[in-house]
């Protein structure tokens, strides 16, 4: 299954060099914790509690220090999962409309 975890940051509240950089490590540490960033969305293999679990962790154990942070969660407007395999991408054709030639 394919799930999706969504994180923005809150821009309007948080000085925008601070909230760069915090995506800078809040987008590494998803890839390394197993997430793919597709777009704006990090996806994952993975049943939705082990996906939330590592989603968790990898935004935990952020190494703030550099960013004198001390509370990852203020900077966080939105942090949700849900399940991606029923998501449409609008940008592409609708599926009935995208013809397979079998030759």
């Amino acid at each position: 299954m394919r799930y999706a975890i969504v994180i923005n940051i809150d821009y309007i509240s948080n000085p925008e060099d601070t909230c760069k950089r915090l995506w800078s490590l809040i987008r590494q540490s998803m890839m390394d914790h197993g997430f793919r960033l597709e777009g704006r969305i990090f996806t994952i293999e993975q049943d939705p509690e082990t996906a939330c679990e590592l989603a968790r962790q990898a935004i935990d154990n952020l190494d703030l220090s550099s960013l004198g942070i001390d509370d990852v969660y203020v900077y966080l407007k939105e942090f949700f999962g849900y399940d991606n395999s029923e998501t449409v991408n609008l940008l592409l054709p609708p599926s009935a409309d995208i013809l397979i030639d079998d030759q």
